[in-house]
């Protein structure tokens, strides 16, 4: 998976109807290999679209979607594994995260765009976000 196929896929998901938190999290676990849980990964971020459930007033979809993706890529199996490397990514992916788009918080960067009716700044800023991602993930897996 590199970042640019992340971003792309990221983009089409939601172009095609998928919001961002949907997004974001099916492109990720979709290009992470062979997985059964890839079809359906979309429907754990369902409620975190627009700032969760549209209100656009906590964190950013793009966001929790991406921690929906860390989670189902690296999360526990089974009670009292380790669970430090999906704490770690999910850290390290807010923290790159608010750095790049200056807040993890919905309403903050919707503030800051042009508010096309098409979304398409939220789709971009989608994309972005999958490509940050993916490429914490290949760093995580060298």
């Amino acid at each position: 998976m590199s970042k640019d196929q992340a971003s792309k896929a990221a983009f089409a998901y939601f172009n095609s109807g998928f919001h961002c938190a949907e997004a974001i999290s099916k492109a990720i676990v979709g290009l992470h290999g062979d997985r059964p849980d890839a079809k359906e990964v979309q429907r754990y971020a369902a409620g975190f679209m627009g700032g969760i459930g549209g209100t656009r007033q906590e964190t950013c979809g793009a966001l929790t979607g991406g921690i929906v993706a860390i989670g189902c890529l690296h999360g526990e199996r089974e009670a009292g594994q380790d669970n430090q490397k999906v704490k770690h990514l999910a850290s390290e992916f807010r923290r790159r995260f608010v750095e790049e788009f200056g807040s993890g918080t919905c309403c903050v960067i919707l503030d800051g765009m042009d508010k096309r009716e098409d979304g398409f700044d939220c789709k971009k800023l989608t994309a972005a976000a999958a490509g940050l991602l993916a490429e914490l993930l290949m760093e995580a897996d060298r």
